[in-house]
């Protein structure tokens, strides 16, 4: 028989102790309400971002219930939201993180265009190309209504 040398890990929790005791609901729904404010969202937004329901994102805002990995990914993503701000409540960061040069590629469009119609001829399907074009289409007029917007437009041409 082998022997086998095992190493002691410390186990205990190495958390702050505001996040101890089962308050890590609290601290993450207090961050969700600062984030609201900061964004000058409604509850209504907040919960269609995170495709709930209005009564229970006020659950999650008041530490009754937490978030799961899947919302915490759609705010990183859609909000911009720093997670070590959010769920390990470290005020050394701010709560929307600030775009680096990585984030913030310009679109190529010629390639970006050239790509999409090649993907579109090269659909063999003629009813899944239909949609594409389709999806194309509406896709592009909602950038444009949201370009044409009044607050979105210089102020010449208001």
């Amino acid at each position: 028989m082998a022997y086998r040398k095992t190493t002691v890990k410390d186990t205990t929790d190495q958390r702050p102790k505001a996040l101890q005791d089962g308050k890590l609901n609290q601290v993450v729904g207090n961050n969700l309400r600062e984030l609201q404010k900061e964004c000058d969202w409604t509850n209504t937004q907040m919960a269609d971002l995170l495709g709930m329901t209005v009564t229970n994102y006020d659950r999650i805002k008041k530490g009754e219930h937490g978030l799961n990995a899947e919302k915490l990914s759609l705010l990183y993503y859609s909000l911009g939201v720093n997670l070590n701000r959010l769920v390990c409540n470290d005020n050394s960061y701010e709560l929307i993180r600030k775009a680096t040069d990585e984030d913030v590629k310009e679109f190529d469009f010629a390639n970006g265009l050239g790509n999409l119609i090649i993907d579109i001829q090269s659909t063999e399907n003629y009813e899944e190309r239909v949609h594409k074009i389709l999806n194309v289409y509406d896709e592009f007029g909602k950038m444009l209504f949201r370009l044409m917007k009044p607050e979105n437009r210089p102020n010449e041409y208001q």
